[in-house]
This record gives C-alpha cells, structure tokens and sequence, in this order.
C-alpha cells in the first residue's frame, strides 16, 4: 500500500460540518470534493476542454457512479491552537471580515451561526492507494497541491476563508513528481512566492507530458490555462502582519469595489443579487497564503462561457487596481 501524508495548517477560518451544521467537523469527502474540482480544471488546460477524456482522467483518479476511487483519504490528528485565537466575526467593527464570511452569521429564521475550525489549527490527511496506482495518487497530490495553494474549502471559500497551507509531508513512495513548497521551509518574500508557484505548475506540466496550458474558448467549466485563467499575488509592501488584518483588508476593498459598480456589472462577482435571483458561483477565488511571518492574497480568476469578456475584465481590474499593493503575476 503506498501512502502520502500531509501535515496541513488551516490559516483562515474553516467553516465545514457534518449532519449538525452547528459544530464545526473536518471530513474527507469536502476534501474529496475540492481536489476534484482543481484537478477537473487542470486537466481541462491540459486537454484543451475535451469534456470527455476530462471525466474518463477524473473518474480514474476519484470514481465515479459505477466504480469508485483508487484514492483513500483519511483525516487524523486534528490539533485545536492553543490558545484559541479570537472570533473575527465578534468584533463589529470588521466590516471587511463580516462582508466575506456574512452568510455563516445565521438568520432569524433559526439557522445558527457557523463554528469555525480557528486558524492556527493542524491535522493530519492521508491518502492511500495499491501500488498499480501509483500514478493516479501522484495525481491526487497534485490536485491537493493547486487546492492548497489558490483555493479553499468549505464555506466562503472563494471568498479566503478555509485557506490551508502544507507544513510538511511524508512519502512511503519515490515520486515522479516534486513541487515546490511540499516541504516545512518557509518563503520569505512575494517574489519568491510567485517563483515557486509558476515553478509548481511547470513541474505539474513536466510530469503530465505537456509544454504548455491549451486554452478553450466558451469554455464549459472552469479550466486552468493562459486566456481561461488569471493568478496574481496582492499584498502591501511587507505584507499583512496579522491574517485578521488581510482579510479586512481584503473583504473591504471587495465590498467598496463590487458598491462601486454599476448593477450589471456586480454579477461578474457572482449571483444572487437583489435583484437577479439566478444562482451562478463566484469566478474569483480569494485565498491567503504566508510568506516568512506575514500573509499575502492569492486571487485567481476563471472565464468559461457563464462570464462575458467585459465582466472578466471588471473582475481583473479589481485586482490590478487594489490599493497600496504589491502584485506579481503567475505564469501559466
């Protein structure tokens, strides 16, 4: 049995629960679900958004309805901070804050109010797979790497909250894979930061056989290529001191922006509004990442055929046009 282990750190709070949605509880199948996610959109650059090869490649690393995955994901060691850091949500005066997590405050129609796993909190997730699979946890890993770095999970994740990051890692198994930053050593500044992300998805095309991201027009899904997918590194000069202090940041500038714009252009950030009931998923995806002892954003934008150009544009302009930033552009 080959196994891969992954000591994970959650750096903003973690809003996932199980049958009681009043208590926060890690589970596999959320994590499950978003690796999926970031591998189904690496794989639509790396096929050119062939939508078949790209379930036949989804289903062989994480199942599907008539046979299930290869890939067994556990979740153990879950290791509370000590002491616990205060509710961000508590303080009334973090309207930053309050306006990226608002819909895990509750309602008056009795939903209560989300618990968090707090920043600061570790586990342990192992994945697991016969050695004819080797190739296919490889993958699984890849997918855990992209979640790590520009995603989240659970609720209010495309909006920073459930930010992980990988503190160390143990392998039973040589990979023919090696990203960067699957180790404890820590980036001390932006520009490392975007070297080692766009030297990962280098690393990611080398071992899947491709010399470049082939990009989709009208795509059906989100898809990670050059056209498809934008990525960008925002943080002040020395970065966010505190991670309250990044999300406020961040949260603020979002709500003053998205106020800024005329109501057409808002649904670019997502739907529902006021006024347009759709339903339609945010395709920008907020998630905070430490470099030495600071945090920086990580703002990734997907277009598929659900986005117009112009909306793409207003998401973009969003993050080329946020204040007192320093930004670096990921090569995809």
């Amino acid at each position: 049995m080959l196994k891969a282990s992954f000591e994970i750190e959650v750096i903003t709070p973690l809003f996932l629960a199980g049958a009681n949605q009043a208590e926060a509880e890690l589970r596999p199948p959320p994590f499950r679900g978003a690796m999926r996610y970031w591998y189904r959109a690496l794989i639509g650059g790396i096929t050119g958004g062939d939508l078949d090869e790209v379930r036949r490649r989804e289903a062989q690393v994480f199942g599907e309805t008539e046979h299930g995955s290869p890939i067994r994901v556990r979740i153990t060691e879950v290791r509370p901070p000590e002491p616990s850091p205060p509710d961000f949500r508590q303080d009334q005066s973090k309207l930053g804050i309050r306006y990226l997590f608002w819909s895990t405050e509750g309602s008056s129609n009795n939903r209560p109010r989300r618990r968090c796993c707090p920043p600061g909190t570790r586990f342990r997730l192992l994945l697991t797979a016969h050695e004819k699979d080797q190739r296919f946890l490889q993958e699984a890993i890849i997918s855990l790497w992209l979640l790590t770095h520009f995603g989240g999970l659970g609720a209010r994740s495309r909006r920073c909250a459930g930010s992980l990051a990988l503190r160390s890692f143990a392998l039973s198994f040589s990979p023919e894979v090696e990203l960067p930053l699957l180790s404890p050593d820590q980036v001390t500044d932006l520009d490392a930061l975007a070297t080692l992300l766009t030297l990962g998805l280098q690393e990611i095309k080398r071992f899947l056989s491709v010399s470049k991201l082939s990009s989709v027009e009208n795509a059906r899904f989100d898809i990670i290529a050059p056209g498809n997918c934008y990525i960008a590194l925002l943080s002040p000069q020395n970065g966010w001191l505190r991670v309250d202090e990044a999300l406020e940041a961040v949260g603020k500038q979002l709500q003053q922006y998205r106020r800024s714009l005329p109501a057409d252009d808002r649904r670019a950030f997502g739907l529902p509004l006021p006024t347009l009931k759709k339903r339609l998923a945010s395709p920008l995806h907020l998630h905070i990442a430490t470099i030495d002892s600071s945090y920086v954003c990580v703002a990734t934008i997907f277009k598929s055929r659900l986005l117009q150009q112009r909306h793409f544009n207003v998401i973009k302009n969003f993050i080329k046009n946020f204040p007192e930033a320093t930004k670096r552009e990921i090569e995809l």
